[in-house]
């Protein structure tokens, strides 16, 4: 049974392909398979040309490529990866061979050179993400999941912070309840941190015990069928530290007005610019030094970045987030990250969990 989004992705990559010159793309990087195919397994590699999709794997995923795939020619390998490949491209006819140089290593681009012959093989870069920066209805509804699974989960997770616990206690609370609820798997390591430890924008979980009237910091995702969610929340044990209400309500305000500019035709840099200059306006310019978000989906990073100076234009279908902080070296921080898909004239926001700082005070 052939995949209709799979197909029309591929339709869309071969005509990019032609814009480039190029007659197939080896892809290698594992995400752009699942994206193109719907093949999940590893050690494999897709050669997408005009005519055919070429799933070129080994005997191990054989059947579940069978199962997965559709429309999508499977070539069960017994030599290397790179030999196949190139012995595959040679029977299809491509002449002029696209890699993904962000995924291929230079031992693999050697080998796969060694066994084509007379064909050019030409360095791409970006293929296959410039078409995964528009979200189809699949992937927003899998994307949709993992942001419910998340939000639900970390409500559950949140009513069991207490005095004593960990923060590595409750982010593996937080990762098994996203399971439980559905999710594949997380989808990147939960940041929980307490007290004064937010202000580690990426703080790993450690034994470090929560006590009343502290802050607790989460930034969590699930994974759904591969589409991951992305989200950061301030909650509070007992009691609001006073820092913790001044440092809240500039970072919320920032986020607010960042999020009303966000629409198709506003560039990334744009938005960026709204959040940093209330947060320098407000003296904390200095305290948030990364960018204001990210596209969201088979990668929890992806394109569009919402950073300083970028031009790409914000379109219809984007999947991006919108993560102001501001941190305070040994004293505290304070994050607040929602998942927006953009729209012609504005965005619908897939985040529902309240932002309020009293939303999530626990007594």
């Amino acid at each position: 049974m052939v995949n209709v989004s799979c197909a029309a992705r591929r339709g869309r990559l071969v005509k990019l392909l032609r814009r480039e010159k190029l007659e197939g793309l080896l892809v290698t990087n594992r995400r752009n398979v699942y994206y193109l195919s719907g093949f999940r397994g590893e050690d494999s590699a897709l050669l997408v040309a005009a005519g055919e999709a070429h799933l070129i794997t080994d005997s191990r995923f054989t059947e579940q490529a069978g199962q997965e795939t559709g429309g999508v020619r499977i070539v069960t390998r017994r030599k290397g990866l790179m030999r196949a490949a190139a012995e595959t491209a040679r029977r299809a006819g491509v002449k002029r061979l696209g890699i993904e140089s962000a995924a291929m290593t230079v031992a693999e681009l050697e080998e796969l050179r060694r066994w084509t012959g007379k064909a050019q093989v030409m360095p791409s870069r970006g293929l296959v993400e410039r078409l995964r920066v528009i979200k189809d209805g699949s992937e927003l509804a899998a994307i949709e999941q993992a942001v419910a699974i998340s939000e639900e989960a970390f409500r559950l997770t949140v009513a069991r912070l207490a005095p004593g616990v960990t923060e590595l206690e409750i982010a593996r609370l937080l990762d098994r309840t996203m399971e439980e609820l559905g999710a594949d798997q997380p989808g990147f390591e939960s940041i929980v941190a307490f007290g004064e430890r937010p202000s580690l924008p990426h703080a790993r979980p450690s034994q470090r015990k929560l006590k009343r009237g502290e802050a607790a910091l989460f930034d969590w995702g699930a994974r759904v069928q591969m589409y991951n969610a992305d989200l950061t929340r301030m909650a509070f044990l007992d009691r609001i530290p006073p820092l913790y209400r001044r440092l809240h309500s500039v970072v919320l305000a920032a986020q607010r007005r960042a999020v009303r500019q966000v629409r198709a035709g506003r560039t990334a840099g744009a938005i960026d610019a709204v959040a940093r200059n209330y947060l320098k306006a407000h003296r904390h310019g200095k305290h948030f030094g990364h960018s204001l978000g990210h596209g969201v989906g088979l990668d929890v990073h992806e394109a569009p970045t919402l950073a300083r100076g970028q031009k790409t234009l914000l379109r219809p279908g984007m999947v991006i987030t919108v993560e102001p902080g501001v941190y305070l070296p040994g004293a505290g921080g304070v994050r607040i990250e929602d998942m927006l898909r953009v729209t012609r004239n504005g965005h619908v926001s897939l985040t529902s969990l309240p932002r309020s700082l009293e939303a999530f005070l626990v007594a």
